[in-house]
């Protein structure tokens, strides 16, 4: 696969590399699709017991089995795809983030990161449907509001043949969050100038004063071998942007390069109900700014490919394809799993090809890095191979029932209307899976929705 990565098993790079740290609940993972672990007391993040048994596990040449989140990789690899970990280890310039003893001792369990993701706190002005308020303080607001009318959002437990509904509060800021700031602060202080790449996500960082605590930090202390990305849903007023991102301009000077990472999944009205409060005009005159005059920052846009997003994601990339007439923006586009009912995959073969086809035939003009390409065309390819069949399977049935329950309770919470947003979908729904759901028509707001 290449000949810079120093172990072999199933070893990947991002789970001896890199973490990413959920500040405000006190936890951590090896990535963003893994599951999160407690930090110890001794605040090594990056060692936690669980991330070193993966290890372990990994480097005998196995799969971590305990529901980690491993298993994305995993199956992606069974199906003869590409994954996230094959993605990063065919690339030459991760060689970067291989830590020094790592070709010291390649049976190595415990080791400083070279990468590391930072949230602070969930503070965001956005309520996308695929979030919730472990990473939205939006969302607390609206899950406040309806407590006393309407059923939580939560975990469905169908085990006993009835629906349960539990409330968890994951949102709720650690009771030691300022001290764990203090012990951040500290490493940070310690470790900051052997960081390979140090990144910053929310919540929404520019609405966050910790972001700017921790530029004001790494301007005064130079890292020239560092690269930064701050993510952002670019919802903030024009004027105020242009002054919230002064710093970050300062910033590039003292590291090797800076990247903007802006986050959208597609492009109309789908775009607006998706992520809940986001005005696509704010976003495109932000975007077009650092695109255009911001040359010391690489933009860049991070997309969430969910069921809703995809058939309006080639009207976004054919306005990408005409933005890098004037500067050249990479993309990087994430499925989301979790919650598993906006997985694309979750409907049979044949939903999405016509789309999909269109997707990659304009992501081939758009993208210029051959690898990636084909690690999207493995995507696509996961999500048109499930066969109608699979609808035997209890678990993608109660996914689809799941996904109308949730766009429901979305509509009646905020007024909108998905059945006209997402027609296709409706269309899915209520025709190839007319079978498993009844509807009850009096509802003066919605169609409530009920198994058969």
């Amino acid at each position: 696969m290449n000949n810079w990565w120093p172990l072999g098993g199933k070893s990947c790079l991002l789970k001896w590399s890199q973490v990413c740290v959920y500040l405000w609940e006190g936890t951590s993972s090896s990535c963003h699709r893994n599951k999160n672990f407690k930090i110890p007391e001794n605040f090594d993040f990056h060692n936690t017991p669980e991330v070193i048994e993966d290890r372990e596990i990994m480097l005998k040449g196995d799969w971590p089995n305990k529901g980690r989140g491993c298993e994305h990789c995993r199956d992606q690899e069974t199906r003869g795809g590409i994954s996230d970990r094959m993605q990063f280890l065919q690339n030459y310039d991760s060689k970067k983030y291989v830590h020094p003893d790592l070709y010291k001792n390649k049976n190595i369990t415990k080791i400083q990161p070279t990468q590391v993701s930072v949230n602070f706190n969930n503070k965001c002005n956005l309520k996308c449907v695929y979030c919730g308020p472990e990473l939205s303080s939006s969302w607390v607001k609206e899950l406040q509001l309806n407590k006393d009318n309407t059923r939580p959002f939560g975990t469905v437990d169908r085990t006993k043949g009835e629906n349960k509904f539990s409330m968890e509060e994951p949102w709720k800021l650690d009771e030691n969050y300022h001290s764990k700031q203090l012990q951040f602060k500290k490493w940070l202080e310690k470790n900051y100038r052997n960081l390979k790449a140090f990144d910053i996500l929310g919540g929404e960082p520019l609405l966050q004063e910790e972001t700017f605590e921790t530029i004001d930090f790494m301007i005064k202390n130079p890292n020239p071998n560092l690269d930064f990305e701050i993510y952002s849903n670019m919802q903030t007023k024009p004027k105020i942007f242009r002054e919230k991102i002064k710093k970050v301009r300062e910033l590039a000077s003292t590291i090797n390069e800076l990247t903007w990472v802006a986050s959208i999944d597609c492009w109309g009205p789908e775009s607006e109900y998706i992520r809940f409060g986001h005005d696509l005009k704010t976003w495109e005159e932000n975007y077009l700014y650092i695109l255009e005059e911001c040359p010391e920052i690489i933009p860049t846009m991070n997309w969430s490919l969910t069921c809703l997003s995809i058939n309006s994601m080639p009207t976004l990339m054919k306005k990408v394809i005409e933005w890098n007439k004037t500067r050249y923006s990479s993309v990087n586009i994430n499925k989301v799993i979790d919650p598993k009912h906006f997985d694309p995959s979750i409907f049979v073969k044949g939903t999405f090809t016509k789309k999909i086809e269109e997707i990659l035939s304009l992501h081939k003009v758009m993208c210029n890095n051959k690898n990636y390409h084909n690690y999207i065309v493995s995507m696509m390819k996961e999500i048109d191979s499930f066969d109608y069949d699979i609808l035997k399977v209890t678990e993608y049935t109660n996914q689809v029932y799941e996904l109308a329950r949730v766009l429901n309770e979305l509509d009646r919470r905020r007024g909108t209307h998905w059945k006209t947003t997402f027609p296709f979908i409706a269309e899915n729904i209520f025709g190839k899976y007319k079978h498993i759901f009844y509807l009850d028509v009096t509802q003066p707001n919605y169609s409530r929705l009920y198994r058969k």
